[in-house]
């Protein structure tokens, strides 16, 4: 018991000994003549205020060691122990920032350091190599960057055995890291890094680099310039071997996802081989009026950035001649085919242009396409079944503008805007990007003489609303409306038109059967992804098919038929169609209309189209297509103004295909074709 006690006692008093140390320790502590309670104070980015203790044998006085228009000392002294107030102004769209606040009391001063949080510091060289030709000249590499150059700790390594000093002129313009290489004079190969960092100011670096690797050159001696009509129209097809080089704009990017078109691997037609969007690069002429396709040996010696002015050596490359549409393509170029590469910070304008006015000679070069529109306006940029992703590429969008003529617009799906929950837009504008030639088997192989590739969002410059555009909708049917099914009417059924006033009719049908015989519901894939009722882009009543597309008796194909009025139109009417067919369902189709639709009636031909097999997961096609097809279809005159108008969409034929090729299967009733829109506009 004496040692419990003896214990306890112990312990108390060790806890007295503590307890009493402390208090003199903070007596100690704050008996100074002047102290902070905090050194460094760290506010956010928003507008914020701050409380900070100031402990003084008198008076003391607080101020910001320079001025700043961004902080403010509220109170800003007192006597004793008091709290000093400071207040920030918004910093959220800027870097972080810090200021030093200066207390002084008899004498004495103590200094805090005031933060303020702000934009996070990037810098993200895109490339991790640029590479130089022997000549030099002005490099460009993406950066992403919030930071500028002029608050960078930039600094250069070089080869320890080789020259230093030979980059120059960084500077950053437009998203890109530009710089200047001397010409490569020694006798081998060099390398250097260049190092951009960032100390902010709540004390955090950020940093990156990029290898610059320049080649020994060879030769031109003796090299002859010719210009792109020399090229195009005389120098011989095959192995170039005459000492010559043309010089232009490049007009592509490399590593940009949106340059060529990528191909399915014949070995597996389920996986993308995308080399030649790697290898692809577009380069017009000085004037800007002619253009050449290059394709370069290997995506390594892609180094060609989109305005960069160059010089190429056409000598052991080898040209190809096409007819219908002309155009030329050079292969095999090598980095050592570069004479002269210079990076240009000035903008590079597009000439401007109607789609009809498009010409061969246009082919590879930088236009923007004047008033133009989205045939069908509807969801996203690539309106596709996203499970589909892996096996195709690429979606080309129906484009038409106000003289009635009508392309397609390419993106492939490793654009990131294409999907990004925003819907197209619906009014006119202007496409710029880079005219082409390609053929898409998916759309049933020819596409048109001409197509455009954008570069960015911004070169799909159309305003977002309809009313902001250059077409009238006289009607339109944009999906099945399946609350009208059970009970419909000829005033309220699910084909009643979304905009104006008509009707949609299939031949052989009853009209108002909207069943399984007749007319019913369909998936579309114009979902905007991040909407929560979507699911691979799948809206479950996007539109409507039929089956039963051959008439036996009568040895023709039924169609779909469109009843309106175009009475009081006196500009030429066009057609928005999107639709595909099952395996096996009709593919050719005729478009035809009339003002009649009896026994009497002349039908006169506006054009034809295909409609190709929907994608089987199973064994996917490289001629099916993974959602929809649209198409564009001016019409005559003639079509306006008439109190009746009918247009049929009739099948030609009964060509359909199988599940292991494009023809050769039989038409059936079993088989459906199915449209998700359907609209008819003209011009306001």
């Amino acid at each position: 018991m004496q040692h419990f006690i003896r214990s306890t006692f112990s312990v108390a008093l060790f806890l007295l000994m503590l307890i009493t140390a402390c208090r003199k320790e903070e007596e100690r502590r704050f008996s100074t003549e002047l102290a902070v309670d905090s050194r460094i104070v760290r506010l956010n980015a928003t507008p914020d205020t701050t409380r900070i203790i100031v402990y003084a044998d008198g008076d003391w006085k607080m101020e910001t060691a320079e001025e700043a228009d961004w902080i403010t000392v509220q109170t800003a002294a007192g006597s004793g122990k008091g709290d000093a107030m400071v207040a920030v102004t918004d910093n959220t769209d800027k870097l972080p920032r810090m200021m030093k606040l200066i207390v002084r009391s008899k004498g004495k001063t103590d200094t805090i350091q005031l933060q303020q949080r702000g934009l996070v510091p990037a810098i993200v060289i895109n490339d991790t190599i640029a590479q130089s030709i022997a000549n030099g000249g002005t490099l460009k590499t993406p950066i992403t960057t919030n930071i500028p150059l002029d608050k960078m700790e930039i600094s250069y390594q070089y080869d320890a055995t080789g020259e230093v000093n030979w980059i120059s002129q960084l500077q950053i313009t437009d998203g890109y890291l530009y710089f200047k290489a001397d010409t490569n004079k020694t006798i081998a190969e060099r390398t250097a890094f260049i190092k951009l960092s960032y100390l902010d100011a709540l004390g955090t670096t950020v940093k990156d680099s990029i290898r610059v690797k320049q080649y020994l050159g060879v030769s031109y001696k003796d090299a002859v310039a010719k210009d792109f009509a020399y090229v195009k129209q005389l120098l011989a097809a095959g192995v170039i071997d005459e000492n010559i080089y043309v010089e232009g704009t490049v007009i592509s990017d490399k590593g940009h996802p949106n340059i060529g078109k990528n191909e399915n691997s014949t070995a597996n037609k389920h996986n993308l081989d995308k080399t030649v969007n790697a290898i692809s690069v577009y380069v017009q002429s000085p004037d800007g009026k002619s253009g050449i396709y290059f394709k370069t040996q290997t995506a390594g010696e892609n180094i060609f950035n989109f305005n960069d002015k160059v010089k190429i050596w056409l000598k052991g490359t080898t040209l190809a001649r096409f007819t219908n549409p002309g155009r030329t393509v050079i292969s095999g170029v090598k980095v050592v085919n570069i004479m002269q590469k210079d990076g240009q910070s000035t903008a590079l304008l597009p000439r401007e242009k109607y789609i009809g006015d498009l010409t061969d000679e246009d082919l590879y070069t930088y236009v923007k396409l004047k008033d133009v529109e989205i045939s069908v306006p509807s969801g996203s940029f690539t309106n596709i079944n996203e499970g589909y992703t892996a096996r195709m590429d690429c979606y080309p969008t129906s484009i038409r503008d106000i003289q009635g003529n009508s392309m397609f617009m390419l993106t492939n799906l490793d654009v990131p805007y294409r999907r990004d929950g925003n819907a197209v837009p619906q009014g006119s504008g202007n496409i710029t990007g880079i005219i082409v030639y390609e053929t898409y088997d998916r759309y049933g192989g020819s596409i048109g003489k001409y197509a455009i590739r954008h570069l960015k969002r911004a070169d799909i410059d159309l305003k977002q609303d309809r009313a902001n555009g250059f077409s009238n909708v006289l009607v339109e049917w944009s999906r099945f409306k399946t609350e009208y099914a059970a009970t419909p009417t000829a005033a309220a059924n699910p084909l009643t038109p979304d905009i104006g006033t008509g009707t949609i009719t299939k031949s052989g049908n009853a009209p108002m059967d909207f069943t399984a015989n007749g007319l019913y519901t369909t998936t579309d894939y114009n979902g905007l992804i991040q909407e929560p009722t979507t699911v691979k882009g799948a809206i479950s009543n996007g539109g409507w098919g039929s089956k039963n597309w051959w008439n036996t008796a009568a040895n023709r194909g039924e169609y779909f038929e469109i009843a309106v009025s175009t009475a009081g139109i006196s500009k030429p009417i066009s057609l928005q169609v999107d639709g595909n067919v099952d395996i096996g369902g009709p593919r050719n189709f005729i478009v035809e209309w009339s003002d009649k639709n009896d026994a009497t009636a002349v039908w006169n031909q506006v054009g034809t189209f295909t409609f190709e097999d929907v994608a089987n997961f199973s064994n996917t096609l490289l001629t099916q297509v993974a959602g929809y097809k649209a198409l564009n279809f001016q019409f005559p005159q003639a079509a306006s103004g008439l109190a009746n108008l009918y247009i049929r969409l009739r099948v030609a034929n009964k060509t359909v295909g199988t599940t292991t090729s494009v023809t050769g299967g039989t038409l059936t009733a079993a088989t459906a074709c199915r449209l998700v829109h359907l609209s008819i506009k003209y011009n306001k």
